[in-house]
C-alpha cells in the first residue's frame, strides 16, 4: 500500500504534493476584505471619534451661548435686581449660573465647572470682556470673576466660561485642549445696554 504502479513493472513511493497546491494559496483572495479592514479599522474609528468629539464641543458652545443669551434677559429686563436679591455677589453669581444651567440640555453643561461674569460700563467704548479666561500657560483663569447688579441704562458684559472635559480620543483631545490635558475652556460672551428699568 502506498507504492504506485510504473510503465516498466517497478514501483515508486508516493507523489510529493503537487507546486500548484502552493500556487493556489498564493492567488486565493478568500479573506483579503477582512485583513484590509483590519490594517484601517483603527485610525478610521479614530478619526470618526474625532470628528463626532469636535461636533459635539462646538454643539456645548453653543448651547452655553444660547443659555447666556436667554439667562441674560434678567439682566437686560431688570428682572435680576429682584430675582438675585443676596448681598453677597457671589451668591449672585451662583444664582445667575444656575439659571444658565436650567436652560441648557440635561447632562450637557456641567453647572459645577461653570464660571460666570457680570460687569458694569458706562458706555460701549469703555466695555471689556475683562482678563482672559485662559493664561499663556494653559491655566484657566477666573480671578477677577463677579457680578455686579445691573443698572438702567448702563452697558452689560455678561461672560460664562465652562471648563469642558474631553473623553473620546486622546490625540484629538490633545489637539483641542487649552486648560491641561483632556479640557478646554468654552467662552461665551453678551453685551448690551440694560432697558430703562425701575432700578433697586
Amino acid at each position: 500500500m502506498g507504492l504506485s504502479s510504473h510503465p516498466d513493472g517497478g514501483a515508486h513511493p508516493p507523489r510529493a504534493p503537487k507546486a500548484g497546491l502552493l500556487r493556489r494559496f498564493r492567488r486565493s483572495e478568500r479573506g483579503v476584505a477582512a485583513v484590509e479592514f483590519g490594517l484601517v479599522a483603527v485610525p478610521f474609528f479614530a478619526l470618526m471619534f474625532a470628528i463626532f468629539e469636535t461636533a459635539l464641543m462646538f454643539w456645548a458652545n453653543e448651547i452655553l451661548e444660547e443659555s447666556l443669551s436667554q439667562a441674560s434677559r434678567r439682566l437686560l429686563t431688570g428682572e435680576a435686581v429682584s430675582r438675585y436679591t443676596s448681598n453677597n455677589p457671589a451668591a449672585n453669581a451662583q444664582a445667575f449660573r444656575d439659571d444658565i444651567c436650567a436652560l441648557a440640555p440635561t447632562g450637557l453643561i456641567d453647572c459645577s465647572k461653570l464660571y460666570v461674569d457680570v460687569k458694569l460700563y458706562s458706555s460701549f467704548a469703555n466695555a471689556s470682556a475683562g482678563t482672559g479666561a485662559v493664561t499663556a500657560g494653559g491655566a484657566l483663569n477666573t480671578n477677577g470673576f463677579t457680578y455686579n447688579q445691573p443698572q438702567p441704562g448702563q452697558i452689560i458684559v455678561a461672560r460664562a466660561v465652562l471648563d469642558y472635559q474631553l473623553f473620546l480620543t486622546s490625540w484629538a483631545s490633545a489637539a483641542l485642549a487649552n486648560i491641561g490635558p483632556g479640557r478646554t475652556a468654552l467662552i461665551a460672551t453678551t453685551t448690551f445696554r440694560a432697558e430703562p428699568f425701575v432700578g433697586s
